[in-house]
C-alpha cells in the first residue's frame, strides 16, 4: 500500500492545507491500493464509515470510497463552507440499507438489494485535498475518498420502487435560481445498479452494514457554488435535499 499518500492525505485533512504535488512513488498502483489507502486514512483520523460512494469505471470495475460519519448531514443542513472549500455540488439518488448485506460466497441479486434499501434524494458535496485536481493521477483522487467532501441526506422514500428512477426530472437550484434541470442523466441510467455492484464488491470483505448509505452518482453533473449560497437538489415528485454553506467568519 502507498503509505506515503496516506500520511499526506491525513495531514491535509487535519490541517486544511492543500496538496500541490505528490512525491515519486506515492501514487497507488491500482484500485486495490487506492481502496486500502482510503481505509487507512479513515482509521488514522478515527472516522466511522457511515456509508459509501460508488462508481463504475470505464473498464467495468467497481470504484468505491467510504463516507465519513463526521461529514454526513440531514437536510436542511447548515455546513460551514470551510469544511469543503471546493463546494462542488452533485444531486444524487442514494440508498440507505435498512438491513445488512453480510459477507457471503454467492452474488446478491438486484431484487435482493432493492428489498434491503430505502431510496433518498441527496446532495454530495465534492471537495479535494489537492490544489489542482486536473494534474493529479486518477488513482490518487480515488485514494482521496473519490473527492468526497460531505453528504446531505434528503427526502426518504420507502415507496421508491413505484418510481422510474432512471427517468426522474432532476434540478439544482442555487439561491432559488434553477441552474441545472434535466430528465435522467445518471451515468449508469438506473442508480440502483451501482448499489448492487457495491454490495457484491463488498460481499468478500466487510459487507454493507445496516444504516449505511450508498450514494450512486450525479444526475446534474458538477456545479461549483460559493460560500453563503443556499442549494436545493430536487427530483420532481420524489423529494429534495437542501444545504446552506455558511460563509467563513
Amino acid at each position: 500500500m502507498a503509505d506515503e499518500i496516506v500520511r499526506i492525505l491525513v495531514e491535509a485533512r487535519r490541517t486544511g492545507t492543500l496538496i500541490d504535488a505528490l512525491p515519486d512513488g506515492s501514487v497507488p498502483a491500482d484500485l486495490e491500493e487506492a481502496h486500502a489507502a482510503q481505509m487507512a486514512t479513515a482509521a488514522a483520523l478515527g472516522e466511522t464509515i457511515a456509508g459509501w460512494k460508488v462508481a463504475i469505471t470505464k473498464d467495468g470495475e467497481v470504484m468505491r470510497a467510504p463516507l465519513f460519519g463526521s461529514r454526513m448531514f440531514s437536510s436542511p443542513a447548515e455546513i460551514p463552507a470551510s469544511l469543503a472549500p471546493l463546494l462542488g455540488i452533485e444531486v444524487e439518488i442514494a440508498f440507505r440499507f435498512e438491513r445488512a448485506l453480510a459477507p457471503r460466497a454467492g452474488q446478491y441479486g438486484a431484487d435482493e438489494v432493492a428489498s434491503a434499501v430505502t431510496a433518498l434524494a441527496a446532495i454530495e458535496v465534492v471537495d479535494s485535498r489537492f490544489r489542482n485536481r486536473s494534474k493529479v493521477p486518477a488513482l490518487a483522487l480515488t485514494a482521496d475518498c473519490m473527492t468526497n467532501g460531505a453528504f446531505v441526506a434528503g427526502t426518504m422514500r420507502s415507496d421508491w420502487r413505484s418510481f422510474d428512477l432512471s427517468g426522474l426530472e432532476a434540478s439544482l437550484m442555487v439561491n432559488s435560481e434553477i441552474v441545472v434541470q434535466r430528465v435522467g442523466g445518471h451515468a449508469e441510467v438506473d442508480p440502483l445498479r451501482p448499489a448492487v455492484r457495491l454490495a457484491n464488491a463488498l460481499r468478500t470483505s466487510s459487507g454493507v452494514a445496516a444504516g449505511q448509505i450508498v450514494t450512486t452518482g450525479t444526475f446534474t453533473g458538477l456545479t461549483i457554488v460559493k460560500p453563503g449560497d443556499r442549494v436545493v437538489g430536487r427530483f420532481a415528485g420524489f423529494g429534495e435535499a437542501e444545504v446552506h454553506f455558511r460563509a467563513n467568519a
